[in-house]
């Protein structure tokens, strides 16, 4: 990033602003281990306007700053002597509900009326007598026009809401904001993998996004204030925007996570999208949308190109990984990531002389001591507990010269298999060669979208189920549970490892063109590049 303006900066071809302040030092210890600065994305790339979106960013960051100093003082009993807990909105639930129809908000006297009024013309009556009964609670100074609010609508709902707006106490400036609800959630798994604190933020900002826009004073300043009816126009919303049916879904479920995660804490009141509802598809269009195999013609394809018959490698960072990564995905059906992050002593010879891949979980955290020959580089965190297993080596592999490729690394003083290899922004170690494996399959003429690098271990699958690979052993090569339900799994060890190399070596691989390794000889070059496709 590059400093253009007191505490703005640029990053990327399109010169994106992005505001950085340094947390101070009184309150390092509310944020995650190891942050000093907090960076937000002013998202325009012209600096006038980043200045005053800065000033904006700007009084949010001090007022987190605030709301965490008054935070830490209540919890040591100064601030409010006599009170018990944190502050919240309490009171009746029509009340909640009117000022979280994003009509109720915002510091200037004006915006509140308005969703008065706005309710009023709805005929909510009874809704819009608590939210003005809420509002003069919170001390406000605003007059209504007698003009404006019919006094018999008023009138006639005072008698049923009287008592219940009189006990709201809507303190919203003392509400979670978006930030300290999504802290809780991330914070509430410890070492939470920074790829699932992105996929979950992406989100959680969206939906804070949404109901800014709602708001009147374009400013949303808690998720407490967030209704159901939200929640099912922000699905609409993001239907709206094209987003496919899945990945849809799979936002409203990390959403309701993050919501869970502050009513269990006690952060929050409710949860707003328990009961949401995502949307369906049709049979027709689940099997058309499908990630699909790569059939003899693909493996041909990607196994004849320069990479593997004329030892050519991936200008970028990959290096040996433009050769190994699709050979391991192939022969083992293992994900990306965990090929990526295997180190040498990975490659284990057993008691009866076969070789096995031994994936493991290295995690980056304070267990650096378990890991003494794997830098904090090159460790990373599995899907899940059931990632841990052990992969039979295919003699195939062995014929493609893994085992000279294990020495050869040993020879240049490495303990990783990937030493070129770099986290991206999401902490994936595989992250970079993904990006140039969507672009180097279409160059080679695998142009359907639904073959991508995943598609190894659809081909794997299948390959299992041609030999009848018992259903438990082709889930535990896969790395997934036995199939035999959670308290079972829970029973004894894992599946005897002779069973399941026994069931490997009935696997017929298809041939592939790849010819044995041999380091790298040049660079390969993808279509449209500067220099040729093989230069």
């Amino acid at each position: 990033m590059r400093v253009v303006f007191e505490h703005i900066y640029e990053r990327g071809k399109r010169a994106t602003k992005y505001l950085r302040r340094r947390i101070p030092a009184d309150l390092l210890s509310a944020y995650p281990k190891g942050q000093t600065h907090i960076t937000r994305s002013l998202r325009t790339s012209d600096l006038r306007e980043a200045k005053g979106l800065a000033r904006i960013e700007e009084a949010r960051i001090e007022a987190e700053f605030e709301h965490i100093r008054h935070a830490q003082a209540e919890r040591r009993g100064r601030l409010f002597p006599g009170r018990q807990g944190p502050l919240t909105l309490v009171g009746a639930p029509e009340v909640a509900a009117s000022l979280a129809l994003g009509q109720a908000r915002g510091p200037r006297a004006e915006a509140p009326l308005e969703g008065v009024l706005h309710l009023l013309q709805r005929g909510e009556s009874a809704l819009a007598l608590a939210t003005l009964q809420g509002l003069l609670a919170q001390g406000g100074s605003a007059s209504v026009p007698s003009s404006a609010v019919p006094s018999a609508q008023l009138s006639n709902a005072a008698a049923g809401e009287q008592t219940a707006a009189s006990d709201t106490q809507a303190n919203v400036a003392a509400l979670p904001s978006w930030d300290d609800v999504f802290a809780r959630w991330r914070d509430y798994v410890p070492d939470r993998p920074k790829s699932t604190a992105i996929a979950t933020q992406t989100p959680w900002r969206a939906l804070q996004r949404f109901m800014n826009s709602r708001s009147a004073s374009g400013q949303c300043c808690s998720p407490a204030l967030v209704a159901p009816l939200d929640m099912t126009e922000f699905v609409e919303d993001m239907r709206a925007k094209g987003l496919a049916v899945d990945t849809l879904n799979e936002r409203l479920s990390k959403v309701k996570a993050v919501y869970k995660i502050a009513v269990g804490r006690h952060v929050l009141q409710n949860n707003p999208a328990l009961h949401t509802l995502g949307l369906k598809e049709s049979s027709a269009q689940k099997r058309r949308k499908r990630r699909l195999p790569f059939d003899a013609s693909d493996l041909s394809l990607i196994f004849g190109s320069s990479i593997f018959t004329r030892h050519l490698r991936s200008s970028g960072q990959s290096g040996e990984a433009s050769y190994w990564l699709p050979v391991l995905m192939y022969y083992t059906g293992a994900r990306p990531e965990e090929i990526a992050g295997m180190a040498l002593s990975d490659v284990v010879q057993g008691a009866n002389a076969r070789w096995y891949f031994d994936i493991v979980d290295r995690p980056s955290s304070e267990d650096h001591d378990l890991f003494d020959d794997v830098p904090a580089t090159h460790r990373r965190t599995l899907k899940n507990g059931h990632s841990i297993r052990r992969i039979p080596v295919a003699q195939e592999l062995l014929d493609s010269g893994l085992l000279r490729y294990v020495e050869w690394l040993r020879g240049q003083g490495s303990s990783v298999m990937f030493p070129t290899l770099e986290k991206d922004w999401h902490g994936k170690l595989s992250g970079a060669f993904s990006k140039f494996f969507g672009r180097f399959k279409r160059s080679v003429g695998i142009l359907d979208d639904r073959k991508v690098m995943y598609s190894f271990r659809h081909t794997f699958k299948d390959l299992l189920e041609r030999a009848a690979v018992p259903s438990k052993y082709l889930q535990r090569l896969l790395g997934h549970t036995s199939g035999d339900g959670s308290i079972t799994d829970g029973y004894g060890s894992d599946l005897p490892f002779d069973l399941m190399e026994e069931h490997f070596l009935r696997i017929r691989f298809p041939s592939i063109p790849a010819l044995p390794w041999e380091p790298g000889k040049g660079s390969f070059r993808l279509k449209g590049d500067t220099a040729p496709i093989d230069g």
